[in-house]
C-alpha cells in the first residue's frame, strides 16, 4: 500500500497529515508576509471601547436592517454586495475567506466599497491597493468542545469553517468591546452532516439574504458541526477577554450568544 493510500485510509493519520501540512503551509506565508503583518499590526486596538455589527447573510437578513446600520461600524461578509443595489448602506469592512468565492466572484469583490477588506493572503497579487488587509488562514486542528482562535490576526487568523468567526477575531483584535450578530441564521437548506453527508432542508428559505440569488458550491456545503464549536469557542474567549457578543438575528438557530432585539440595540 502507497503512503497516500495509507492516509486516506487511516482517519487519524490524515488528519494529523492535513493539520502538520497546513501549519507548515501556514508558517511559510507568515514569513513571506511580513510586510503585511506590520500593516494589520496597526489596526490592534484601534476601536478600543467601541461597538460593531457583524451582518451575515441569512435569510432573516433585510434591507431595512442594514439602513438602521447607517452610523454604525459593521462587517460585512461573502455575497453582500448582492444587495448594494438596493441600499445606499455600505459597510465599514468587509471579510471573506472562501476560495470558492474569491475566485468565481473576485471582480465583485473589487467594487465593494469599504473602508477596509480582509482576504487571504493567496490573493495579494490580485488585490491591489491601500484598501485591503491580507491575513494567513490557519488550519488548526478542532478539539472535541474547542475552536483554535487567533488572539493576533497579523500573524493568522483561525479556521472556524465560518466567515462570521473570522470576523469576530478580526473585531476582538480592533478592539471591539461589544459585538452584535445579524443575519446569522446557522441554518441552511442545504449542509453537510458530520460524516460529510450533504442534509437538505427544503422547508428553509434561501441561505443568502432575501431577494439574494443563492451560489451553492456542493464541494463547499456549510459545516454545522464545526461552526457550532467554533461560536461557542467565540463565546468563551470573548468573555474571558471581557468583549461582549450578542445575537441580534431575527430567528434562526444560533443560541450560543444572548439574544438581543436589534431595535432595542440602536435605542439606547
Amino acid at each position: 500500500m502507497g503512503i497516500k493510500s495509507f492516509i486516506k485510509k487511516s482517519p487519524l493519520i490524515s488528519k494529523v497529515a492535513y493539520n502538520y501540512l497546513f501549519g507548515r503551509l501556514a508558517k511559510s506565508q507568515q514569513l513571506q508576509n511580513k510586510s503585511e503583518m506590520k500593516r494589520i499590526s496597526g489596526l490592534k486596538g484601534k476601536y478600543s471601547g467601541k461597538r460593531c455589527f457583524i451582518i451575515g447573510t441569512g435569510p432573516s437578513l433585510t434591507v431595512a436592517d442594514l439602513e438602521m446600520l447607517s452610523d454604525e461600524y459593521t462587517f460585512a461578509t461573502n455575497r453582500i454586495y448582492e444587495l448594494f443595489d438596493r441600499t445606499e448602506w455600505r459597510p465599514t469592512f468587509y471579510v471573506n475567506q472562501d476560495h470558492n468565492l474569491i475566485q468565481k466572484f473576485g471582480n465583485r469583490i473589487k467594487k465593494v466599497e469599504a473602508e477596509l477588506l480582509f482576504l487571504p493572503v493567496d490573493y495579494k497579487e490580485k488585490f491591489v491597493g491601500e484598501k485591503y488587509r491580507f491575513f494567513v488562514l490557519k488550519h488548526k486542528e478542532f478539539y472535541p468542545h474547542k475552536a483554535p482562535f487567533s488572539l493576533d490576526i497579523s500573524k493568522y487568523l483561525a479556521q472556524g469553517f465560518t466567515v462570521t468567526y473570522g470576523a469576530i477575531q478580526i473585531a476582538i483584535y480592533m478592539g471591539f468591546k461589544e459585538i452584535y450578530l445579524l443575519g446569522i441564521d446557522h441554518n441552511y437548506n442545504i449542509s453537510r452532516d458530520a460524516k460529510g453527508r450533504p442534509v437538505r432542508q427544503e422547508q428553509l428559505g434561501n441561505s443568502y439574504a432575501a431577494g439574494m440569488q443563492s451560489y451553492v458550491n456542493m464541494n463547499n456545503l456549510p459545516r454545522i458541526e464545526e461552526t457550532s464549536v467554533a461560536y461557542k469557542t467565540a463565546e468563551e474567549v470573548s468573555k474571558k477577554l471581557g468583549v461582549k457578543i450578542y445575537n441580534a438575528t431575527r430567528g434562526g438557530k444560533l443560541e450560543v450568544f444572548e439574544r438581543i432585539q436589534l431595535e432595542k440595540v440602536l435605542e439606547d
